[in-house]
């Protein structure tokens, strides 16, 4: 009995360890949950550190899934290599730490998500590093802000919560006039609709919680990163970045090897599953938003709309410039008088819209900036750059089209004159 035992114990934790062998190969890949990987002999450690065999070894270093994510977003952004995190903060965090010291200086858009400009303003100082905000947009003023120690230059394709569209050819002529790199958040444009590498760009991040994933079950990030002096990109392309002692995706990988801001192999699976339907996705939600910026422009109740599809909107041409194939599923827009009491009896009178403080899912969404991305920014700095508590910012999804409008000129109905 116990010799039965003891067998019954041993297969247990033996048994079925290892997957069957097979001359198919499974047409969606596997979940790659475990954590550690084994070696059959000692010297194979070294073999796989170095770089002598292809292996893993631990999944917070590097994880069959989550190689497979970081190759396909590298793939959709036209770059060399990429780099996975557990979340969109992860991957600006530790892309920016990992490129500056302390003594250094960034040169960082005025108008970013809240999350990245507190981590400028309030975490970068304690290591040293100091940021200057200007309007991207105000080149002069960008060439101003450069300094001999400038290692960055920040920017939004399309900037959270303003759409402004930036102008990343000039943007790359003044950072790498200087010696830095220019590190561009994509999130809201996608690669769909923007690959900022292929404008010369060095780093270009994605939130992966957003449209990449595109069902709002997944948190995550990833940088992409330019072929360094030489190489060539996953669209084929030769092309270089500024030379250096190291390539910054590699300074990347390693901070985020030491830190530790790994995805999870199962987020690492549905975000592979989510980005294969993006570009439908995403065109759909910029033809939705089209339509609805036009109806919002033309409402008695609406103030300013921000969406660089218009032909008025100051950023219309660089739009037509950098946006391939639409201009994208966010828009925001202030409600007359610019008050907190109006636009919170607008969104409290929403019915299918539901108000979610994050964005670009499958169905359309509302925030409020003010509450909740730039709620740590203080009312009379946000007024400043044009972020009021009058201020609503809308994540249009891919529903029929006509449902949208329905819901947004009910609820406008509701909202007071004033």
């Amino acid at each position: 009995m116990d010799k039965e035992r003891r067998l019954a114990a041993t297969r247990a934790v033996r048994a079925g360890g290892k997957p069957p062998q097979s001359v198919t190969v499974p047409k969606v890949p596997p979940i790659y949950t475990s954590s550690v990987f084994t070696f059959d002999y000692l010297e194979q450690i070294d073999e796989v550190y170095e770089g002598r065999s292809p292996g893993y070894v631990y999944s917070r270093q590097r994880n069959p899934g989550i190689d497979l994510l970081e190759e396909a977003v590298c793939s959709l952004e036209c770059g060399s290599e990429a780099v996975a995190f557990a979340s969109g903060m992860g991957a600006i965090t530790c892309s920016v730490l990992a490129l500056v010291r302390s003594g250094d200086h960034v040169v960082a858009g005025r108008v970013l998500y809240g999350g990245t400009l507190t981590f400028f303003k309030d975490d970068l100082p304690k290591r040293g590093v100091e940021t200057t905000f200007v309007d991207t947009n105000n080149l002069d003023e960008v060439r101003s802000a450069i300094r001999p120690n400038t290692k960055i230059v920040y920017c939004e394709t399309i900037s959270n919560p303003l759409m402004e569209v930036a102008d990343l050819t000039a943007l790359v002529e003044i950072a790498h006039s200087a010696g830095a790199l220019l590190v561009v958040d994509n999130t809201f444009a996608s690669p769909v609709l923007c690959r900022p590498l292929e404008y010369g760009a060095d780093v270009s991040i994605n939130s992966t919680t957003k449209y990449l994933n595109g069902h709002s079950d997944v948190t995550g990030g990833v940088a992409v990163f330019a072929p360094y002096v030489s190489g060539e990109s996953a669209c084929g392309e030769d092309a270089g970045g500024p030379a250096g002692t190291e390539p910054p995706a590699a300074k990347v990988r390693a901070l985020a090897a030491l830190y530790g801001p790994t995805p999870s192999p199962f987020d690492a699976w549905l975000t592979v599953r989510g980005l294969r339907t993006v570009d439908l996705r995403v065109r759909k939600c910029s033809e939705n938003a089209l339509e609805l910026a036009r109806f919002l422009c033309g409402h008695p109740k609406v103030g300013v709309v921000h969406y660089p599809g218009f032909e008025s909107s100051p950023y219309h041409d660089l739009g037509k410039k950098y946006l391939s194939g639409g201009y994208g599923g966010m828009l925001s827009f202030e409600i007359k008088g610019g008050s907190l009491e109006s636009a919170r009896a607008f969104i409290d009178s929403l019915s299918m819209v539901e108000l979610v403080p994050s964005l670009a899912g499958v169905s359309t969404t509302v925030s409020h900036p003010g509450k909740t991305s730039h709620r740590a920014i203080p009312l009379e700095e946000r007024k400043t750059y044009g972020v009021g508590d009058g201020l609503v910012r809308v994540s249009v999804g891919i529903e029929d089209y006509a449902d949208i409008e329905k819901d947004f000129r009910q609820a406008l109905d509701a909202v007071p004159v004033r």
